[in-house]
């Protein structure tokens, strides 16, 4: 497994591990460096649905999900380099309670990010906020400095959801459920030998310009949507002129 022939040759899923890379390859997964390793390219669009902050650099969130898990192992096999996530989730139903999460999360040590869910294929819900920890108990520890946070904040308060979750929830829609997932040591093996020749672009940094950017897609959002929380952030003015109602007369079709 440490010779790079062998990993390449090695057939997981029904294909060689050299044919997944090829196909992440061709999906724009991956890019072909020229000294004949690859590049995981970063692929969060301006603007972009989340907010994030890292603060664990062990984490390779887009080498798991967006290689191993979508092409090597092609949705069959959760990544064991994911054994040990575990998200505390933060469920906001408004605009305004989901900014007031990104400041939570700016304020808390936890690596994380908040978003729009609704354009995720497995996600309920508009918006959601998500902090990330390694192993249940940090996670169950962390729960509680959440938990506590949101109900003592004004624009949140007890009645916005918080639980913890394992890992992805493509993961869980694939290999689920989530506490009957079971790792093999060749997974971390082939993990790590993948890992040492896969360079990870990096994001973009949340400068005040890629942010606002966001802000504007999160605002754009809210209003297709219905939720009029967004006119906290346009100084009460609509997005787009109401337009005009016309009402019947006498019960009759106008």
């Amino acid at each position: 497994m440490t010779d790079a022939m062998a990993v390449l040759t090695q057939v997981v899923a029904g294909r060689s591990v050299a044919e997944s890379l090829a196909a992440a390859v061709a999906a724009g997964s991956l890019r072909v460096l020229a000294d004949g390793n690859w590049q995981r390219p970063n692929i969060d669009p301006t603007p972009s649905d989340w907010v994030r902050a890292s603060r664990d650099a062990s984490r390779h969130c887009r080498f798991y999900m967006g290689v191993m898990f979508n092409h090597v192992y092609r949705k069959q096999r959760v990544p064991a380099g994911c054994a040990t996530c575990f998200k505390v989730k933060v469920v906001p139903k408004t605009l305004r309670e989901l900014v007031a999460l990104r400041d939570l999360g700016e304020a808390m040590p936890y690596t994380y990010k908040c978003g729009l869910d609704e354009a995720a294929p497995y996600s309920s819900g508009i918006y959601g906020a998500y902090f990330y920890l390694h192993g249940v108990e940090a996670a169950r520890a962390a729960y509680q400095v959440v938990r506590d946070a949101v109900n003592a904040h004004a624009k949140l308060g007890p009645g916005v959801t918080v639980f913890v979750k394992r890992g992805c929830t493509d993961y869980e829609v694939h290999c689920g459920p989530s506490d009957r997932y079971s790792f093999e040591p060749w997974q971390v093996e082939l993990e790590a030998a993948l890992l040492s020749r896969i360079q990870l672009e990096p994001r973009p940094a949340n400068d005040r310009k890629r942010v606002m950017a966001t802000m504007t897609h999160w605002i754009k959002t809210a209003y297709r949507l219905g939720d009029d929380s967004y006119l906290d952030f346009t100084g009460g003015r609509r997005l787009y002129p109401a337009v005009v109602h016309y009402e019947p007369t006498d019960g009759a079709p106008p």
